[in-house]
């Protein structure tokens, strides 16, 4: 697809999610600035990024392969999967796109439909499948096996939204492995903004992670060569744990629980 069928489908798309016409000589909305990105700034380095698997070897090179998860197998079908070389509990996932995981936990065994499930996993060009995100275009579609790491059955997303190699705010992610799932935006001093983009918002008091300033710090390090992109980490028990580089979060189409903020995070991000 070239640039101006890609510009094409995204204007149409962006219209009918977003009720609207994008103005991509002077985008002012972050949902415009996203979709803007997609089209102009997707580069080979997002897709490297972009993959679970290869993205790994780029943070040891930045941060260190302490923050890095273990991966116990990478396979190209389900098939593949030797399950006596697992622990009793572990993550199964994709590495080209998102929510394509299951996981395998307190002595429980993989489910019947699980191969039927990956495989067809394995068939989604997830560049397609939710807007237009060319930097899955070209991943080669693999199953892996990952260490799950539990904290009393809840996993604390910290995802952190950085602009031109800035960090600026924070979305706290919260009860991900139920259906109570809430977030909620913080600045980088850790006041509470009471905003979000899905999900509940927090209603109770909620704490700065251990080592906060340790993970500014990272998130600032990871992001300092892009216009915009989210680094999402997680914090069990004072440790640090990188979880993906997410680009086009939303894929430029979420609905801020205030709206005012759709311009707000706007401002923040400069195309120049």
């Amino acid at each position: 697809m070239n640039r101006e069928e890609l510009k094409r489908k995204i204007f149409w798309k962006y219209f009918f999610r977003k009720g609207r016409f994008i103005n991509f000589n002077n985008p002012k909305l972050f949902t415009e600035k996203i979709q803007w990105l997609k089209v102009y700034d997707c580069t080979p380095i997002k897709t490297q990024l972009a993959d679970k698997i290869l993205v790994r070897d780029w943070i040891k090179e930045q941060i260190g392969e302490e923050y890095l998860k273990k991966i116990y197998g990478v396979y190209e079908k389900y098939e593949d999967i030797d399950f006596k070389k697992l622990p009793q509990e572990y993550v199964i996932k994709t590495n080209h796109g998102c929510k394509m995981q299951r996981l395998v936990i307190e002595g429980a065994i993989p489910e019947d439909n699980y191969p039927e499930l990956f495989n067809n996993f394995l068939k989604i060009n997830y560049a397609y499948k939710s807007g237009y995100e060319m930097q899955y275009d070209k991943i080669k579609p693999l199953i892996f096996t990952e260490e799950y790491i539990k904290n009393t059955n809840e996993l604390f997303e910290y995802l952190f939204f950085c602009f031109n190699g800035e960090p600026k705010l924070i979305l706290f992610a919260s009860g991900k492995r139920t259906r109570n799932i809430c977030c909620t935006m913080f600045d980088t001093k850790w006041n509470n903004l009471h905003f979000n983009y899905g999900g509940n918002l927090h209603t109770e008091t909620v704490l700065p992670p251990q080592n906060f300033d340790k993970m500014l710090e990272i998130a600032r390090k990871l992001s300092k060569d892009f216009k915009f992109v989210r680094v999402d980490l997680h914090n069990i028990n004072g440790k640090i744990y990188f979880g993906e580089m997410t680009f086009t979060p939303a894929s430029g189409y979420m609905k801020f629980s205030t709206p005012k903020y759709d311009r707000i995070l706007g401002d923040m991000l400069d195309l120049n």
